[in-house]
């Protein structure tokens, strides 16, 4: 590809991650409209963190970096339903030279104690070459809530299909997590 084109096509990458980012940013003040002093403790609740371990699709990445990686994700809920919720997130899949860090705008459904669902959002990755990537990334989640508490631990069991890297980015991330 030539200097000028693969120029192009990085620009293209970069106004798809701003628009990605833009919408949810977004997201996130929209669905309340408040005063200054509301909107910042508004912005202050519904968050949740996650941390657990990746384990990657691939046997190669899984030769080069590691049987186990690291899974954290940090996720606001910008949409509280009675079966479902919608929440926007980043993350970070991987460990050392190899990883990915996806922007997910995710739907959870739940039933009981269960909960599933799936994501679609951008990931900036590393791939066993060395070079980075960005691509779509999209997830399927299952998992289960303890308990009905105002602020309750959940285990989650999330499978990431990161486009553009053969495969070995994908992988599982199970991670359990509580809301702050």
């Amino acid at each position: 590809m030539s200097q000028g084109g693969h120029s192009v096509k990085r620009l293209g990458t970069l106004c798809s991650a701003a628009s990605l980012l833009m919408l949810g940013v977004g997201m996130l003040i929209a669905p309340r409209t408040a005063s200054a002093q509301d909107a910042s403790a508004q912005l202050a609740k519904d968050w949740a963190l996650r941390v657990g371990t990746y384990i990657y699709q691939s046997q190669t990445t899984r030769t080069q970096n590691g049987e186990v990686g690291f899974s954290g994700s940090v996720e606001r809920t910008v949409y509280r339903g009675n079966s479902y919720d919608v929440l926007v997130g980043i993350g970070y899949n991987g460990w050392d030279n190899v990883y990915s860090v996806p922007i997910m705008v995710s739907a959870i459904a739940h039933k009981a104690n269960f909960r599933y669902g799936a994501g679609v959002g951008y990931a900036f990755n590393k791939k066993i070459d060395g070079l980075a990537s960005n691509s779509t990334a999209l997830s399927l989640i299952a998992g289960y809530q303890f308990g009905r508490s105002q602020k309750p631990l959940s285990l989650d069991a999330r499978y990431y299909f990161i486009g553009g890297s053969s495969n070995e980015l994908d992988g599982l991330s199970i991670t359990i997590g509580g809301e702050f």
